[in-house]
């Protein structure tokens, strides 16, 4: 599988980004999979099978899932493990049915897609002062910078009972990637400076609305409305 939008995604290099954060915190005796997503510490309900492409044009098919907890992809091997992938630096793109993710220094999901532009984003989910036996939660530092097939206690499992009080921050960031390798943060600059060529149409549709730029619904509506009027 070759991927049609090349991930050298630049955008990783701009520190200027559209971010939604949230702030929760979460009781002594609650589920903390509850407030992370839908669907408990994964993005999706099951592991569902995926295509992962490398940067070298080799790939592989695997039952994979996003842990929101990990922020990272996981699959399934033939052992029915559920481990981290090798070298995720080495990867290009994975594909989950219609979902795309790409991968640098983290993974970025495709969330609206336009011929050569593309709205993404990236989830990070973070903890104050987590480490190991803190707050009932394992360290995840490991798991995190290490893509060695190591596991975690939160590998096989959808739910955590909190024994401590725990704050949860949640952080989305948007960007517009467009021309392969150019970028811009999904803010008002970044659709006027991307839709160059509506910008006044843009502009009057961002008065007109009242569009927020700290709401994913808005930000998808304006994208909507550009790509149609180009």
């Amino acid at each position: 599988m070759k991927s049609a939008f090349n991930i050298a995604f630049l955008f990783f290099l701009f520190s200027t980004n559209a971010q939604i954060s949230e702030t929760i915190t979460v009781k002594a005796g609650e589920d903390l999979s509850a407030i992370l997503s839908s669907h408990g510490l994964y993005k999706f309900p099951s592991f569902i099978y995926g295509t992962v492409l490398f940067k070298d044009g080799t790939s592989t098919k695997a039952k994979m899932n996003f842990n929101v907890f990990l922020n990272d992809m996981q699959f399934i091997d033939n052992k029915g493990d559920t481990l981290a992938i090798d070298n995720a630096s080495l990867i290009d793109s994975l594909k989950l049915d219609s979902n795309v993710f790409y991968y640098q220094k983290g993974y970025f999901y495709i969330v609206k897609d336009y011929s050569d532009i593309k709205l993404v984003m990236q989830e990070k989910i973070n903890f104050e002062n987590v480490k190991k036996g803190a707050y009932g939660l394992p360290s995840r530092a490991s798991s995190i910078d290490t893509y060695g097939g190591a596991t975690s206690g939160f590998n096989s499992i959808n739910q955590y009972i909190l024994n401590e009080d725990i704050i949860v921050k949640k952080e989305t960031t948007y960007r517009l990637a467009y021309k392969k390798f150019r970028s811009e943060p999904a803010t008002r600059t970044g659709f006027l400076n991307v839709f160059h060529d509506i910008k006044k149409e843009t502009s009057d549709f961002i008065e007109t609305n009242n569009i927020n730029f700290k709401r994913e619904s808005d930000i998808k509506k304006l994208f909507d409305f550009c790509t149609q009027h180009l």
